[in-house]
């Protein structure tokens, strides 16, 4: 029972882990986007150049392998410290962990072992490493050495000899435990890569199906508008041609707005423009005891939003609230104060009657944009009291 505590506590711990981490890395490639967004804006202050995407890995080198310099040859001190001993004791390492590092990069890691060939791997940083030990002994040993001494007696007096500490069991010892801690961080930092670009193409696909299906929402949308609106217009035709021919030259110039100012995000103005005039054209088909009230209230006109988003609420009260006995009426309110948009309702309720598996495509596409738009960030009630329909949207944008 103990046992059972401790490893549900554990996988508690991990999956919380787990999920402040994608947080985190989410709000890190958020700000990456942002930034690039920005670099982005200045394309046109600048000149164009394209640059290969080893070029960065270069100059990061370049600066790594540089800027001692300005440390080992400080003019400030004395001639004794700028010599030939210090700069390679300061290089040859660098130099030697640059080929391993890169060589297990570029090559081990993904070639030999996430293809689960362990022994080929260890056997390759083993001679990586020690050849880069022995590279670095031998390059001591130039500097070192007395003019009596020649190369042959590299191996004999120097490298071979335990006295220098160069062939101890500890120096052997210390030798397994850096190739373990090379290859350690090579995979680390491979794994590090793969995950960060397979969370990066995961956010961009699933960027892309966002827009693709808000597109495809908007082209639903807008000839969903115009079959409602030309039924409208069809049955004036009999009992008002001239009042029919009014609707069509405000339903043309309403289309026009449409089209031009809907492909993307737009205005708070401009879209409840679109909702004025649409309410202008849907009351030529009521008479003059048809309660129409429009009012809206905006803090920043200038708001970008997603284009039409209200417009199914707005045919919904005006679709259903007509009453062919009189007394209809529609009452709708929009407000924006700071981040929340506010849209309700009220309308006289007297629903159509709709055939089977026919209608609803309005409310339908209104929900799923919602979704995809505004997840966790809105709030749509509706209900119906004493005879009135009340909607009501709240949305907290961007």
């Amino acid at each position: 029972m103990e046992n059972n505590k401790k490893s549900f506590a554990l996988k508690k711990f991990l999956f919380q882990l787990r999920e402040r981490l994608a947080v985190l890395q989410d709000a890190q490639l958020e700000r990456s986007e942002k930034e690039l967004l920005e670099v982005l804006k200045d394309k046109d202050r600048g000149i164009y150049v394209p640059i290969p995407t080893f070029a960065i890995t270069v100059l990061v080198w370049s600066f790594i392998i540089a800027f001692p310099l300005l440390f080992i040859l400080d003019p400030s001190t004395t001639e004794e410290r700028a010599n030939v001993k210090d700069i390679v004791n300061y290089y040859v390492p660098l130099f030697a962990t640059m080929l391993v590092f890169f060589m297990n990069l570029r090559i081990l890691v993904p070639k030999c072992f996430f293809r689960r060939r362990y022994l080929l791997f260890a056997f390759s940083n083993i001679l990586l490493v020690s050849v880069s030990f022995f590279i670095r002994e031998q390059v001591y040993f130039l500097i070192n050495r007395s003019p009596m001494d020649s190369v042959g007696d590299f191996l004999i007096q120097y490298a071979t000899n335990g006295t220098h500490g160069h062939s101890t069991l500890f120096s052997f010892f210390m030798l397994m435990v850096i190739v373990a801690l090379v290859s350690l961080i090579c995979i680390l930092i491979t794994v590090c890569m793969r995950q960060l670009l397979r969370a990066f193409v995961s956010r961009e696909k699933k960027r892309m199906e966002l827009e693709y299906e808000l597109n495809f929402l908007r082209k639903q949308l807008s000839p969903h508008f115009l079959f409602n609106t030309l039924n409208n217009i069809t049955s004036l035709i009999r009992i008002d041609p001239n009042l029919a021919e009014t609707s069509m030259t405000k339903l043309s110039q309403l289309i026009r707005v449409m089209l031009y100012q809907t492909s993307d995000k737009i205005l708070l103005k401009d879209d409840v423009g679109i909702l004025e005039k649409y309410a202008e054209l849907e009351k030529l088909r009521h008479d003059d005891r048809f309660d129409f009230v429009f009012e809206y209230e905006l803090e920043n006109p200038d708001f970008r939003v997603e284009p039409l988003l209200m417009m199914p609420l707005m045919e919904n009260a005006m679709k259903h609230c007509m009453n062919p006995d009189g007394n209809s009426f529609a009452h709708i309110r929009i407000v924006q104060h700071g981040n929340e948009l506010v849209f309700t309702s009220e309308n006289s309720n007297f629903p159509r009657r709709q055939k089977a598996n026919v209608g609803g495509l309005g409310l339908l596409t209104f929900k799923k944009r919602l979704e995809l738009m505004y997840s966790g960030r809105y709030a749509y009630n509706t209900y119906i009291e004493n005879g009135v329909y009340f909607s009501e949207l709240r949305i907290q944008m961007n």
